[in-house]
């Protein structure tokens, strides 16, 4: 299997290589198309290039614009987003992620575009256009979330044709709703394995057909979607959660994977990421850090919430007498948790690729995790992993590769089937009028918290601990799905921006950090309400971060590409 991934990815990289030029130079002339595509071996060739559209960077940095994640550089435009600092003048990410997402566009159309010519049979030359279509429909999914109304390219397109106004969000949607019903209708649906191992199949296309369908709150579509995958899919959830984010439980190499429906497949030495290093690096700053309010929203392990925090802010609701608060030392925060939080951050005992931790001395590795390193308490050296928040991710870190530059090949899910599930419970939820059935819940939400041994969920104790079932149906996708690169999209649909973004970026408590670091890293800016030291103010304690929801549910359409065509207009509020 794993000479069939090397032999994948080579083909994908010698395609890619050879013709740096012939991508450079779309469209190419009639007769150089008329020549090449003839063969399946051509169009498979043709077809890798396209699943470069599955970036990591596409993939990694929702996470960072929902809050969750923490972008260790405060001056970039990744890190302008959640905070509200972004103006329609920026051009990263805005003129960035346009042009990322409409760059495989173009590869996608230019494969549709010419494709049939090939002397293979249709059904054959049909099996790789669907899957270029569910591809370009990614592209589509994440452009209409960001944007709402963009424009629609279906075909390859001259100089003359580009400056075209912006088609309507739900023109754009309909578009690939067609595309990816016709993709379903191409393509097989077994598992790919062998020469195709992470190929899009039926199942990828109803995927997400459903993901779309629920982004665009069309409940019924995306409830239907999700319970043809999980009644008739060979899908199905993988024993250990954690390992859905490590080498060790990539699906080409591990067969009793059947979790992961799309991914983006990497390979040691020939397609790679940076992952390891953004997430926990001995060497350096930490560039992927792990919210404190994250690790807040994990339930305590009967199923209370450890506090209110910004779900029930100013609520009176039953927390759980488990968990020691206001916490003292930072041991504190995993204990009697979720056993999701121990496989999604790393906590104290962990073995760690850290380098020093926040321990007395600032210069010796450390072989096990015990307490967060902040640069400026450890005499301002890269000597171990600096971070802001405190707390580190332990998700898409590979022990072995952190400290390495762009050495990761472990892959990144893109679709796993723990999202189906929660898409169905999501779409009933809101077919039903705001309620769903206790068996409802058991064949959805309570499948993933039995996975990892967790208190299920249970209507009857909801009710008796004042809790709400949809604020407890947000927080489950929020804690299964982390890093998964839907957060920010989840707040955008659910329209929570005002709740969960534009605050203070925070970290440990003051009391925790006076009684294990012996010092507030962050003197100057203060404790939020909770008490928790402040990295990053918002306007309520006299700083910048900030939700405005008149204008900041869509991006502002970026300034390059409205100098070059004006036709596009501007988005509410940027104007």
């Amino acid at each position: 299997m794993k000479n069939i991934k090397y032999s994948l990815i080579l083909a994908l990289f010698l395609f890619s290589a050879c013709d740096d030029e012939f991508l450079d130079k779309y469209p190419l002339d009639s007769v150089t198309h008329e020549t090449y595509w003839e063969t399946e071996s051509q169009l498979r060739a043709a077809l890798y290039p396209c699943y470069e559209g599955l970036d990591y960077e596409l993939l990694i940095y929702p996470n960072v614009f929902g809050g969750d994640v923490v972008w260790g550089d405060l001056n970039s435009g990744l890190a302008k987003i959640p905070g509200g600092r972004h103006t329609a003048l920026d051009g990263f990410p805005f003129t960035s992620f346009w042009s990322w997402l409409y760059a495989p566009i173009f590869t996608c159309n230019n494969f549709l575009d010419h494709y049939d010519k090939a002397n293979v049979d249709q059904d054959t030359k049909d099996v790789y256009a669907a899957e270029v279509k569910v591809i370009r429909a990614l592209q589509y999914f994440w452009l209409t979330s960001y944007w709402g109304d963009v424009p629609l390219v279906d075909k390859v397109i001259n100089a003359s044709e580009a400056y075209m106004p912006r088609t309507p969000r739900e023109e754009v949607v309909q578009f690939i709703m067609d595309d990816l019903d016709w993709a379903a209708s191409k393509l097989g649906e077994e598992i790919p394995s062998g020469d195709d191992v992470g190929r899009i199949n039926r199942w990828g296309a109803l995927a997400v057909k459903a993901r779309v369908a629920l982004q665009n709150e069309m409940w019924e579509v995306a409830a239907n979607t999700a319970k043809e995958i999980m009644d008739n899919s060979p899908y199905a959830l993988y024993s250990n959660y954690g390992d859905m984010y490590k080498l060790a439980g990539n699906a080409e190499t591990n067969p009793a994977n059947r979790e992961a429906i799309i991914y983006s497949l990497f390979v040691e030495d020939l397609r790679t990421n940076n992952l390891s290093n953004y997430t926990c690096t001995p060497v350096d700053y930490i560039r992927l850090n792990a919210s404190k309010r994250l690790v807040d929203a994990f339930l305590c392990t009967d199923g209370k919430p450890a506090k209110a925090g910004l779900e029930y802010y100013g609520q009176s609701i039953a927390t759980s007498e488990l968990y020691n608060y206001p916490e003292e030392h930072y041991a504190d925060y995993f204990e009697n948790r979720d056993p999701r939080l121990k496989m999604t951050v790393y906590s104290p005992g962990d073995e760690w690729p850290g380098g020093d931790d926040g321990d007395p001395d600032t210069d010796t590795a450390n072989e096990i995790y015990q307490l967060p390193r902040f640069a400026v308490l450890q005499n301002n050296n890269r000597l171990g992993a600096n971070g802001l928040t405190g707390f580190y991710l332990k998700k898409y870190n590979s022990i072995e590769l952190a400290g390495l530059y762009n050495r990761d090949h472990n892959n990144i899910n893109v679709i796993r089937y723990p999202e189906i599930l929660l898409i169905y419970a999501e779409a009933l939820f809101n077919i039903q009028g705001g309620t769903l059935t206790q068996a409802q819940i058991d064949m959805t939400v309570n499948q993933l918290r039995e996975r990892v041994n967790m208190h299920p969920m249970n209507l009857d104790e909801l009710n008796a601990w004042g809790l709400d079932l949809e604020t407890e149906l947000h927080r489950e996708r929020r804690v299964e799905m982390s890093m998964d690169g839907m957060r920010y999209f989840d707040v955008l649909r659910w329209e929570e921006g005002e709740i969960h973004l534009g605050k203070a970026m925070v970290g440990p408590s003051l009391e925790v950090c006076m009684n294990d670091l012996g010092a507030n890293p962050y003197p100057d800016n203060g404790t939020d309400e909770f008490g928790d030291i402040i990295y990053e103010k918002s306007v309520a304690e006299g700083g910048l971060d900030h939700f405005d929801p008149s204008k900041h549910y869509l991006w502002p359409v970026p300034y390059a590409e409205r100098i070059k065509n004006p036709d596009l207009g501007q988005n509410p509020g940027w104007e």
